[in-house]
């Protein structure tokens, strides 16, 4: 399941993922993106992952990338988790190049913020 929220940033979407992403959640957040943040405007995300619940990293982002019209709209991905992916960075920048990926674990949360306004 994703939530999503408007940060206090013109640019920047909160999203936190909370067990496996599933269709209705990328059709909810292709809706969101429409009625938030239009189809022009670069958009950065905030990906706050509490429980995976067999969903990984590249399977969230694959997932936005490949299914939500946006997807060229997207600037960075800072992801913020209990756990480190060693890889997946790599893979997910192979899928869109363009697009930079970051992982934070909780303590670096406001370490993201401040890349993500950058």
């Amino acid at each position: 399941m994703i939530e999503l929220q408007e940060s206090g940033y013109r640019n920047i979407l909160q999203m936190t993922v909370d067990g496996k992403m599933t269709e209705e959640d990328v059709d909810r957040t292709e809706a969101f993106i429409d009625e938030h943040y239009g189809d022009e405007e670069t958009l950065n995300v905030l990906v706050d992952i509490k429980n995976l619940a067999g969903t990984d990293l590249l399977g969230i982002v694959k997932g936005m990338l490949m299914d939500i019209k946006h997807w060229k709209q997207y600037g960075k991905f800072a992801v913020v988790t209990d756990s480190v992916w060693v890889e997946g960075g790599s893979e997910v920048s192979d899928l869109a190049p363009g697009i930079e990926v970051e992982q934070y674990d909780r303590a670096q949360k406001d370490q993201a913020w401040e890349w993500l306004k950058k």
